[in-house]
């Protein structure tokens, strides 16, 4: 196994507990606004629908953009996002609108994300290694997004819903440190391959 998969675990694995941060507080933050469930549903339909037209739309994305550049953009973007939720969070009470088109831009840019992740899997894990490292970051992500979710309503209920959208957009920035250090072995790693290759071992 490539020693680039760590850092990817730890990378995906913050990105199923920013999606857990980022989803409950803006959900929390609609609920506050309107005093209404059915807005707070309505909300994670949109974030839904915003995760499937971003997958949609992903390989036209990929065809214009170097893939490594929006590996890096997207986390940016994402803790942009967050910095900017977690400023106006008192005036994105007062313009439900504001939260949707937060919502849906969170949504895009998590997708993308996402994807933009899943497609180095083939440069970090061989393939008798495969499954095995997809069911251990399942388990990961699966009791990220549990604990997540508790210390997310802990830290909502007891110190408010900016600190939580602060979290996140720090969370995010920490995710964009890991998949530079991703993208940094994998070149690493190519050029020692590179070098140890028959073909450039003959010429010296």
């Amino acid at each position: 196994m490539n020693i680039a998969f760590y850092p990817f675990w730890a990378a995906s694995t913050l990105l199923s507990l920013i999606q857990v941060i980022s989803i409950t507080a803006l959900t929390c933050l609609t609920y506050k606004q309107t005093d209404s469930l059915i807005y707070a549903v309505l909300l994670l339909c949109i974030y839904a629908l915003g995760h499937a037209a971003a997958k949609l739309i992903f390989h036209r994305l990929a065809k214009h953009f170097a893939a490594s550049g929006l590996m890096l953009a997207m986390p940016l973007i994402k803790a942009l996002l967050l910095i900017a939720a977690a400023f106006a969070s008192s005036h994105l009470t007062e313009y439900a609108a504001l939260i949707y088109i937060s919502f849906i831009l969170l949504s895009v840019v998590t997708r993308w994300e996402c994807l933009l992740l899943e497609s180095l899997r083939p440069q970090l894990i061989e393939g008798e290694d495969l499954d095995k490292t997809n069911n251990l970051i399942s388990f990961a992500n699966n009791t990220v997004t549990g604990i997540g979710l508790i210390m997310t309503a802990i830290t909502i209920l007891y110190a408010g819903i900016p600190l939580a959208l602060w979290i996140a957009a720090s969370l995010s920035l920490a995710a964009l440190a890991l998949i530079g250090t991703v993208q940094r072995l994998i070149r690493n790693s190519s050029h020692s391959s590179l070098k140890l290759s028959p073909r450039h071992a003959h010429h010296k």
